[in-house]
């Protein structure tokens, strides 16, 4: 599986959308009021924060299953040493 990297813009959308939800929850359908609003997102940061430190300690202490990849092995036919180029070619410099 490849590892991508952060989007940002995803969090910032994300956290947007719940911050309008929650606003139209508290003041327009009156389902929550502003001290349960509050409990409410302390403890979905805090259950959030800890799933993420369990799931580093998990990710350090699981051994990898993949061993390394293997050296290429060297073959015959390359030639043992590199072909010069530039000033030291044989088109510049001809050899008896």
């Amino acid at each position: 599986m490849t590892r991508h990297s952060f989007r940002w813009e995803g969090l910032a959308f994300g956290l947007f959308f719940l911050s309008a939800v929650g606003n139209w929850a508290v003041w327009k359908q009156d389902l929550l009021s502003p001290r349960q609003l509050g409990l409410t997102a302390s403890g979905v940061l805090i259950v959030l924060g800890l799933i993420g430190v369990a799931a580093t300690v998990w990710q350090t202490r699981t051994p990898k299953l993949a061993p390394p990849a293997a050296a290429p092995a060297s073959s015959a036919e390359t030639t043992p040493d590199p072909i010069p180029e530039g000033p030291e070619d044989e088109a510049t410099h001809p050899q008896p």
